[in-house]
């Protein structure tokens, strides 16, 4: 039989910090679950902003979009090949059909930091439709949205890279109306030609599977022969767990959200083998929530949307599959309870479902001993009292009255509003669920979590290496996850997470105390999260809270990086503060030096480039007129170059008084230079490396040579041999302090020379 459509999406529970522990209270009832799975429903939760489309975001909704259309199809052909199909089988509900689509057939739009590139396409005459896109592979920057255009606009968006499964497909929104239309951003800092995608396909629909309701005489069988279920309070839970599943190109069929033994949120959804056992059946499916009478003998609920999945189990010989929804479920998701044996024979027992795709309904009836479908080893069988099942129904579970556990999911059968005396037969869930059988069991109870776990409170954190990405990670609405780390003082804590928010919202606060006020945050509600944090205090350990703001599970990746300033450059780092160098020998260090602007001259170097790197500056002032040398020879940790200029800063390579590198019997690339100085004039120095790995320590030694006076003989300095210096000479008779030619005694051969030199000097 048909399967109905259930669309689920994880449910909200919003975890609830009790600031006093950061721990998170249990949002289900304490009682334990025990070997059968009890039934349980999420509280309400917080809800966030939903992202706008482009077309909405950047204001151009009003301006046309051009369009391609395709004409009708045949109905009657669909409709016979349907009758034909063997069953069990999904009930059709459209045709997927091709689109040749160029970049050519769209159009173009300027908007703020890009372009906008929209085109709609138009399936005539059609029910509903969907779109659905292959080789999808979009560059930095770019998004993309599927959006259906009927009376309300619903989208699926924004996808990046290849997608939200990472296949290249990307599939749209069955909904009502004929037209859906692509939306493709492109950055200002992109030049693309081509489309991010290489095909193109439109659902045309050709039942309707949106408007069709169901009748609601108070509780009674209605003229079209299927019950509204909250005529009948008792079954409101399993009613709201209850969802119509649209998958592929168009089918249909019915599902249910499972309970896990831990009663942990995890968002299983049950339905048919035959209705959907592959993953990519389970990435296309779409979710209807609450589709159903608003009240009793209300009008029809249009319901709550979301749309992917992952295939977690299939066992095709009784007939079950066991997904998990990736999406946001609602708040008001029920989670059932099921059997791990099947109902005894003449059991009550009902049956939630969408018959023909339509609004939700209910169906009452026994068990019976025939299984309908195969052996009573793998299925059970239904005879109704009061309500049927139609196509569509497939994949619906049937529960035992006395506790309202699952124990079957719907196969086959010959009821009908034209046959309601027929029976139905039930793929066996125990059988699905015993380590002999399916094995559901394993996944059943609890979902899968991280290599992290366990990481539940901020009193036992997680301790993590700053720098290194953790990924698959898991965090349930239940189960926070908690991270410490070390942030020593004046160092930067910066946290990545990344993930698909569609999926749940996570967000993510920093503490440096349990119980304390937050110091960092990240509560976006869009894909990823991030935040930076500067530790002005005293070194600590900074706990990480990464929760679930909406939903009930999602995945993530983390990355958490700490980053320490580097120690200041030194004050002579730059030539404007060039420090004293004293004469003789000075211990100094280039190693936190950063490269000065000023090349050097091509004449001052050996090999290399013209840059000296991690420079250093110092100030000298000749104690003399002569010679004066600054030296790293022999003494240089690293391969140094030095450089001399005048007093003031240069300004060009060509400004070197003197300069030098790898100076000839200096080892190790170590370097000295020798200039001429003028007494009380003050030299710029500069040292630095060859290369940008050649810094660190040096012994920079300073010495110098006076140069020999003029006029020896001018014992008084005023510039003249006169009777001056005569009289010192005559004082100085017989001792070195008038002895002019360095014979170490003032006599009459200093006489002489000082007589031959009268004069000017």
């Amino acid at each position: 039989m048909s399967t109905a459509t259930t669309y689920t999406m994880a449910s909200f529970l919003s975890a609830t910090l009790i600031l006093s522990t950061l721990s998170v209270a249990a949002p289900f009832p304490a009682e334990e679950v025990g070997a059968d799975g009890h039934g349980w429903a999420t509280p309400p939760n917080a809800s966030k902003p939903i992202e706008p489309s482009l077309s909405e975001l950047y204001g151009v909704k009003f301006i046309p979009v051009p369009s391609i259309t395709l004409g009708a199809i045949d109905v009657d052909a669909a409709l016979i090949e349907d009758e034909m199909t063997p069953q069990p089988a999904p009930l059709r509900f459209a045709i997927p059909r091709p689109v040749n689509v160029s970049v050519a057939d769209g159009q173009w739009i300027d908007v703020p930091g890009g372009r906008l590139w929209r085109l709609a396409v138009t399936a005539t005459d059609s029910t509903c439709n969907r779109l659905h896109l292959s080789g999808l592979s979009l560059g930095d920057g770019e998004s993309l949205f599927l959006v259906n255009t009927g009376d309300i606009e619903q989208f699926v968006g924004p996808l990046t890279s290849t997608g939200s499964f990472e296949t290249g497909e990307a599939w749209g929104l069955f909904a009502q109306g004929q037209s859906s239309r692509i939306e493709w951003f492109v950055p200002d800092f992109k030049d693309r030609a081509e489309l991010p995608f290489t095909s193109v396909e439109i659902s045309h629909g050709y039942r309707d599977v949106f408007s069709a309701a169901i009748g609601a005489d108070e509780g009674g069988v209605a003229g079209n022969c299927h019950n509204a279920p909250l005529c009948f309070p008792t079954w409101a839970n399993q009613s709201a767990a209850t969802v119509r599943l649209a998958f592929g190109g168009g089918y249909l069929c019915s599902g249910q959200v499972m309970a896990t033994t831990a009663a942990d949120a995890t968002p299983y959804c049950s339905t048919a083998n035959h209705c959907i056992s592959t993953q990519a059946d389970a990435n296309s499916c779409q979710y209807l929530f609450n589709f159903r009478n608003s009240s009793c003998g209300g009008g029809i609920s249009a319901g709550t949307t979301v749309t992917g999945g992952n295939l977690t189990d299939t066992w095709s010989t009784s007939d079950c599959t066991l997904m998990m929804i990736r999406a946001e479920i609602p708040a008001t998701t029920y989670f059932v309870g099921w059997l791990t044996t099947t109902a005894a024979n003449a059991a009550a027992s009902t049956c939630l479902h969408h018959p023909g795709g339509a609004a939700q309904a209910i169906s009452f009836g026994t068990k019976i001993s025939n299984p309908i479908c195969g052996s009573t080893s793998y299925w059970t069988g239904m005879s109704w009292t009061n309500g049927i099942t139609e196509p569509g129904s497939s994949g619906s579970g049937i529960y035992r009255n006395s506790d309202q556990k699952l124990y079957g999911v719907l196969t086959c059968g010959s009821s009908s509003c034209q046959n309601p005396g027929g029976d139905d037969g039930y793929g066996r869930w125990d059988a699905a669920v015993s380590a002999t059988g399916g094995n559901f069991a394993a996944f059943l109870a609890a979902g899968s979590d991280d290599a992290q776990e366990p990481n539940d409170t901020c009193t036992a954190p997680r301790a993590i290496v700053p720098g290194t990405p953790l990924t698959g990670l898991v965090c349930k609405s239940t189960d926070p996850d908690f991270y410490s780390f070390t942030v020593p003082s004046g160092s930067t804590a910066t946290m990545s997470l990344t993930f698909i928010d569609a999926n749940g919202d996570i967000d993510a606060e920093l503490f440096t105390t349990c119980g304390a006020t937050a110091v960092a945050s990240a509560l976006g509600n869009a894909n990823n999260e991030n935040f930076t944090w500067t530790n002005t205090g005293a070194a600590t350990t900074a706990v990480l809270r990464v929760f679930l703001f909406t939903d009930t599970r999602n995945e993530y990746s983390m990355t958490v990086s700490v980053s320490t300033p580097p120690d200041p450059p030194p004050a002579n780092n730059e030539c404007a503060g060039a420090v004293v160098l004293p004469l003789g020998s000075t211990t100094v260090t280039t190693a936190l030096a950063t490269n000065s602007a000023i090349a050097l001259a091509t004449t001052c170097i050996d090999g290399g480039t013209t840059v000296m790197y991690k420079d250093v500056w110092y100030r000298l002032t000749a104690p003399f007129t002569g010679t004066m040398t600054v030296s790293t020879c022999n003494g240089s940790a690293f391969d140094s170059r030095l450089a001399v200029y005048p007093t003031t800063c240069p300004t060009a390579s060509t400004q070197s008084i003197a300069c030098d590198d790898d100076t000839t019997g200096c080892s190790g690339g170590s370097t000295s230079v020798t200039w001429n100085v003028t007494v009380g004039t003050q030299y710029l120095v500069r040292l630095g490396g060859k290369t940008s790995m050649a810094s660190g320590f040096a012994t920079l030694t300073v010495t110098g040579v006076p140069a020999a006076p003029p006029c020896p003989e001018d014992l008084n300095g005023d510039g003249t041999v006169d009777g001056a210096d005569l009289a010192l000479m005559l004082n100085y008779w017989g001792s070195a302090a008038g002895d002019v030619n360095g014979s170490g005694t003032t006599d009459g051969t200093d006489l002489g020379i000082l007589l031959s030199g009268w004069g000017a000097c």
